[in-house]
């Protein structure tokens, strides 16, 4: 039997395409489909991403990228790159005119590039860029696709944190030049003061005069740059903000350039702090004084208190604010403002735009140290030709403490014999010739292990001991301990240009019995010395 298989068609209406005809559909519409997910992606990535020609011509911006640099795509596209979202130079002075070639001609060094960008308003942004070389078919460079990632955020916080290591450097930096010159400084202004005690010739005792007197300049000198170290001498009072800023307008008024107009603003309903009233008006001061040198013509400088409160901790640069109620205390000038590169540099020590003979450079250096003693912070925000404005952050206290008393300046009416350990020989001579000159007896030593082995047998005939805290080997704390372990009632005082309120603090709680100031001179001294020697209610005893 034969079986016959019907092949005929059903006719033109029910017709299927050959094969090839069927495949390129299937083909162009996998395509169509691949595209559309690609240009999806693309499009709705969270990334920049754009295409630019050989000769630096964008060719592709992607919608993220239109929000980020504010371009519409009309805008950018047939447009160069280096006019519209990079600049012709970084803030840091590098020329980016010559990069898109760069990276063409050597992609092998530029798959991954970090460099400044700016958006369509000016805002400086940096960017993380990857890139990939577009080639033809012939392997010849036709342009680059680059995705980026914005690190403008990263990029400010490791600026601070550079900015902080190397303020933290300087400070280091000049807190040792500054103790060390202090120490001489010492024994010039103590040796001009015994030439002048001694001498009858009058002329010789202007020229002793005038040699103490440059000698305190050079400690004002020291002394802010201590207070810029943070190892500034300073004692913490109650006091009261507002008397101080009244205090600074006041002095400003009387003795800057009467066009400029100095006005108070003072709102704040917790004015007090726990701070120095000295250095808190020297530091106002020295904001008023470099605002009055930014108006040559006049202008406004207003001084403004308030109270804000930090319910986290808050990091401004390299100042660290715990939780809690702050007076702030703005000082805000109409003057000529600063370029960013100016602004970031303006605390560093030395540094100033003033010409030669004007300034030290040490002004603002102190206000930042003295923020930093008090727990604050300080932040400046200025542009050119619209002023500057300084922000300083203080923590308050809920009341008002009582005024300090201070007790009133006594004499020593009796020799004593003193013990001095120095690590300076100038020091030495001077407070030797110095102190005898005035009746007392005076040993002195120039290391920790003389020391010891000297009290070690004549502890009951030494009435005072007077330590340099810092002193190589074994420091003054660490000398007080083992003078102590000889003898617990041992009467001992702390010579320093260091804080009393860091390192200083713990020997005082371990019994030292007061502490002064380098470089001191012999009045300073004595008036510590009569307080130390004077029976309670009376006066000091006229012999041993």
């Amino acid at each position: 039997m034969e079986t016959r298989v019907n092949t005929a068609s059903s006719g033109p209406a029910n017709a299927e395409p050959p094969p090839a005809e069927h495949d390129s559909q299937e083909v162009y519409e996998a395509l169509r489909k691949s595209e559309e997910r690609y240009r999806e992606l693309v499009e709705h990535a969270n990334s920049i991403i754009l295409r630019w020609d050989r000769n630096g011509v964008v060719t592709f911006f992607n919608e993220y990228a239109q929000r980020f640099f504010g371009y519409r795509e009309a805008e950018i596209i047939g447009r160069h790159v280096v006019g519209t979202i990079v600049p012709e130079n970084e803030s840091t002075g590098r020329d980016l005119r010559p990069l898109m070639d760069h990276i063409c001609n050597h992609p092998e060094e530029h798959r991954y590039n970090v460099n400044e960008n700016v958006t369509k308003n000016g805002t400086r942004v940096w960017v993380a860029w990857t890139n990939k070389l577009l080639t033809n078919d012939d392997g010849e460079a036709i342009g680059v696709l680059s995705i980026g990632t914005d690190i403008t955020k990263q990029r400010l916080l490791e600026e601070e944190l550079r900015q902080a290591q190397k303020m933290q450097a300087i400070g280091e930096l000049a807190g040792g030049i500054a103790h060390d010159f202090n120490n001489m400084v010492h024994g010039i202004a103590g040796f001009a003061e015994v030439i002048k005690q001694t001498t009858y010739d009058a002329k010789i005792s202007e020229y002793a005069t005038q040699i103490l007197t440059t000698a305190h300049h050079a400690a004002e000198l020291t002394k802010q740059l201590l207070t810029f170290a943070r190892k500034g001498s300073y004692q913490l009072h109650d006091c009261n903000t507002h008397d101080i800023v009244r205090d600074v307008c006041a002095m400003l008024e009387r003795t800057i350039d009467r066009r400029i107009v100095v006005r108070q603003n003072l709102r704040a309903e917790l004015p007090n702090v726990k701070g120095d009233p000295s250095q808190l008006k020297s530091a106002l001061l020295n904001l008023g004084i470099n605002a009055k040198d930014a108006m040559p013509t006049g202008g406004h400088l207003v001084f403004s208190t308030s109270n804000v409160e930090v319910t986290e901790p808050l990091a401004i640069s390299d100042f660290q604010l715990e939780p809690g109620e702050y007076l702030r205390i703005n000082v805000c000038d109409s003057g000529t403002g600063m370029t960013e590169e100016i602004r970031q540099r303006i605390f560093e020590p030395f540094f100033t735009t003033k010409a030669c003979g004007r300034g030290a450079g040490l002004g603002l250096a102190a206000v930042y140290g003295t923020t930093h003693l008090h727990k604050g912070a300080i932040q400046c925000r200025s542009e050119v030709g619209k002023g500057s404005n300084f922000d300083l952050y203080l923590p308050v206290i809920s009341n008002g403490g009582k005024q300090q008393r201070y007790p009133k300046a006594m004499h020593c009416t009796r020799a004593i014999r003193m013990m001095l350990v120095d690590d300076e020989a100038i020091v030495r001579s001077y407070s030797k010739a110095l102190f005898e000159m005035h009746g007392h007896r005076v040993d002195t030593f120039a290391t920790a292990i003389e020391a010891i082995e000297h009290y070690e047998k004549h502890y009951q005939e030494i009435d005072l001991v007077l330590l340099d805290m810092i002193m190589p080997q074994m420091d003054g704390q660490q000398l007080f301990a083992q003078l102590k372990r000889i003898n617990p009632a041992i009467k001992a005082m702390l010579s320093t240009g260091y804080s009393v309120e860091s390192k200083v603090q713990e020997i005082l709680a371990d019994g030292i019995l007061d502490c002064i100031k380098k470089p001191f001179t012999y009045d300073q001294l004595e008036q510590k010395i009569s307080l130390l020697f004077a029976p309670l209610g009376g006066q000091p005893p006229e012999g041993k």
